[in-house]
C-alpha cells in the first residue's frame, strides 16, 4: 500500500477513490488474514469502521507513514475486537494477547511483502505472466506447461528463470531486504532457484 500526500489530500477533502484504490485490497487481505477462515466474512465491517474512523480523524492525519500504521492498527484492533466478541479460538486469542504488537508488526511486514511480489507479477509482461500463473497458481510442471504453450522444456525452464529475474529485480529497492528476512511459504517459494 502506498499512501501519498496526494491520497491524504483527496481523502480529506471526502474524495475516496483514490484511498478505496491504494488501499482498501491491503487492507481487506490483512483483516482477512487476522480473522481465519471462520470469520473473513467479517472482514469488510472491520476495514469499513477502520476507515470510518480513519475518515472522522481525517484532519489529524500527518503523513503517508503514520496514517498506514494508524490504518494497519486500527484493522487489527477491530479484527481481535471481533474475535473477542464471538469467543473464538481461545488459544489463538491468547497467542495473540502474548505477542499481539510482535505479532502485528509481522504480519504488517508479511502483507507490505506479498503487496510487493504481487505488484511485481502484475507488471510482467503476458508471456511471464503466463508461465507464472500455469507453474504457480495452477501447479502444472515444466514439460505440462511446454504442451500446454508449445513450447520446449528447455524454453519453459529459461522462461521460467527470466520471469524470476524480474520479480526479484522488481523488488530489490534496500527496503525490501527487512520484509524478504521473514519466511513466508510464499516468499520463500518465489525467490528459491
Amino acid at each position: 500500500m502506498k499512501l501519498t500526500q496526494a491520497i491524504i489530500d483527496d481523502f480529506k477533502a471526502g474524495k475516496l477513490e483514490a484511498f478505496y484504490k491504494e488501499a482498501y485490497p491491503s487492507l481487506l487481505m490483512y483483516a482477512t488474514r487476522i480473522l481465519t477462515d471462520g470469520y473473513a466474512f467479517l472482514a469488510e465491517d472491520c476495514v469499513q469502521d477502520c476507515i470510518f474512523r480513519s475518515y472522522q480523524e481525517r484532519n489529524k492525519i500527518s503523513s503517508p507513514i503514520a496514517w498506514k500504521s494508524f490504518l494497519y492498527t486500527s484493522v487489527h484492533n477491530s479484527a481481535i475486537s471481533i474475535l473477542r466478541h464471538y469467543k473464538v479460538h481461545d488459544t489463538y486469542l491468547s497467542h495473540l494477547e502474548e505477542g499481539m504488537e510482535d505479532d502485528a508488526s509481522e504480519m504488517m511486514i508479511e502483507q507490505e511483502t506479498l503487496d510487493m511480489l504481487y505488484s511485481a507479477i502484475d507488471m510482467l509482461p503476458q508471456k511471464y505472466r503466463t508461465i507464472f500463473e500455469l507453474s504457480f497458481e495452477q501447479g502444472l510442471s515444466n514439460p505440462e506447461i511446454a504442451v500446454e504453450l508449445n513450447l520446449s522444456v528447455s524454453g519453459v525452464k529459461k522462461q521460467k528463470s527470466r520471469m524470476l529475474e524480474l520479480i526479484r529485480s522488481s523488488v530489490s529497492d534496500k527496503s525490501v531486504i527487512l520484509f524478504l528476512s521473514i519466511e513466508t511459504d510464499c516468499v520463500a517459494h518465489f525467490f528459491s532457484c
